[in-house]
């Protein structure tokens, strides 16, 4: 599986425990879909399962609470009913890219 940048503002961090009794993760993002009904675009929540591995950073994600946060994801190879499922990849770590002003033409 190959990794996407997803950028969005991260709205919280959710932590539970799994039918299995494992600790699990989840960052949940502001997002958008397509409301067939509507014809529109309208505000949706997107999660993001944090991997194992990177359940140590809770206090790190948390800090960029409220955020627009550039995260390293992957599609999950399980799927949740039809729902895309996309989980932490990398080292977890959101990347600190800087939007550059767009220069003005000199004339």
């Amino acid at each position: 599986m190959s990794s996407i940048i997803f950028k969005a503002k991260l709205l919280n961090v959710e932590t539970g425990v799994s039918d299995k009794g494992q600790l699990t993760m989840k960052l949940v993002f502001a997002s958008q879909r397509f409301d067939r009904g509507l014809e529109q675009m309208v505000p949706c929540s997107q999660n993001v399962k944090v991997i194992e591995d990177h359940h140590h950073m809770k206090d790190f994600y948390m800090s960029y609470k409220g955020r627009d946060i550039y995260l390293p994801i992957e599609m999950s190879t399980q799927m949740q009913g039809m729902n895309i499922f996309y989980k932490t990849t990398g080292d977890g770590k959101p990347l600190m890219l800087e939007e550059k002003p767009a220069h003005k033409a000199v004339s």
